[in-house]
């Protein structure tokens, strides 16, 4: 069906950190009252959620150097915790949701392929 058969050996930190490590991360980096400042809190968008976007929009640039255009999850999750991988799949969900990437499962229990969306493609993170 798709042709991404390709395995990502690392996996980015951002899934390994808790919560309230990300909440104290947040409040010591963030500038005071500044336009950026007000952006970031307008989003709602966790620093998580971020780093996943970041993360994705990487992969789907190298891959579009091979032609490839889309992203099996099963290859992003090889050999990661449960907690990294339900981390990740919630976080596509919530890109889903904004609309920043499309998710394709053609029967339950199949193989989640992911390709990018054009604010994905086209967002600054």
């Amino acid at each position: 069906m798709f042709d991404t058969f390709f395995f990502f050996p690392f996996l980015p930190e951002f899934l390994n950190v808790d919560d309230d490590e990300v909440a104290e991360d947040e409040d010591e980096n963030m500038p005071s009252c500044t336009e950026e400042t007000r952006l970031l809190e307008n989003t709602g968008w966790s620093s998580r959620t971020r780093a996943v976007a970041k993360y994705l929009q990487t992969l789907f640039d190298k891959e579009a150097v091979h032609g490839r255009k889309v992203l099996a999850m099963d290859n992003l999750l090889v050999g990661k915790t449960r907690k990294e991988a339900s981390r990740m799949f919630f976080e596509t969900l919530v890109l889903k949701t904004r609309d920043y990437v499309h998710v394709e499962q053609a029967k339950p229990f199949d193989n989640i392929n992911l390709k990018p969306r054009v604010k994905l493609v086209k967002s600054d993170f």
